[in-house]
């Protein structure tokens, strides 16, 4: 596993379908062998403010499955804590 990604991110639903975009910046957590981080996404989109489970595409990689646990927003950004299911996506 790398040591994480920082950068831009599709988000698609459980069918593949294109949710949103946002930007990710996820890392490994090693001490439990998984991976996780944040996301921002322009504040009203149909992620913004919800707990989802969703695919995560970062450009040249596989789709990664994540739980997202919405946060806070911050300006026009709505943000959401990572936690990771299955194999990273960098």
């Amino acid at each position: 596993m790398a040591d994480g990604y920082s950068g831009p991110v599709r988000i698609l639903d459980s069918n593949g379908i294109l949710l949103t975009v946002g930007f990710a910046d996820l890392s490994a957590v090693e001490e439990y062998s998984t991976w996780g981080g944040w996301l921002k996404v322009l504040d009203g989109t149909g992620v913004a403010g919800k707990a989802l489970r969703v695919g995560l595409v970062v450009p040249d990689g596989a789709t990664a499955t994540a739980q997202l646990d919405p946060d806070s927003v911050e300006e026009e950004y709505a943000v959401s804590e990572v936690f990771g299911i299955g194999p990273a996506p960098f």
